[in-house]
């Protein structure tokens, strides 16, 4: 088995938190901490609440970084990362690696063939299969060692690192 062989629809989340484009940052960061994840998708308020942005804890210190208490009460609409960036259930994990990587993102959206969101798939989604399945480590991190790939590369050593350390 290799990375190509493996679908996202194998390794994705189907439980998706989302939240309405009209809510602000505090709705996010509420469910982000509720949930204990990184990132929420944020849904149109009209329609069919399709996914139409994402607001991960990076967007959350930058909005909070730029000293403006104001933009705590703005709607996600204006704050949110947008295009969503998406792939589709049947594509490969090789497939999502390379979107991550070019794209700089650490979380993809998962549609299916009608664009309906399915699902998400992170990173650490990714190096936890990498990691229980020594050939898909030796595929991705040893032999085909790529230097574009660089930063996906010391992202997983350090998920590796964290995961080995007790924590404190």
């Amino acid at each position: 088995m290799n990375l190509e062989m493996i679908s996202v629809s194998n390794l994705m989340n189907p439980k998706v938190q989302t939240v309405n484009e009209d809510k602000n940052i505090m709705s996010a960061c509420k469910i982000m901490h509720e949930n204990d994840i990184g990132c929420v998708i944020v849904v149109t308020i009209a329609g069919d609440g399709s996914p139409v942005g994402i607001i991960t804890e990076r967007d959350v210190v930058r909005i909070l970084g730029k000293q403006s208490p104001s933009l705590l009460h703005f709607a996600l609409w204006k704050l949110m990362s947008k295009p969503l960036i998406t792939i589709e259930n049947t594509s490969s994990i090789n497939e999502a690696i390379k979107i991550m990587n070019n794209k700089k993102i650490r979380r993809l959206v998962v549609v299916d063939k009608n664009h309906e969101m399915t699902g998400i798939l992170t990173q650490k989604d990714i190096f936890k299969a990498i990691e229980k399945n020594p050939s898909l480590f030796a595929e991705f991190y040893g032999s085909n060692f790529s230097p574009r790939f660089k930063e996906i590369y010391e992202r997983f050593s350090q998920y590796r690192f964290e995961n080995l350390t007790p924590d404190i």
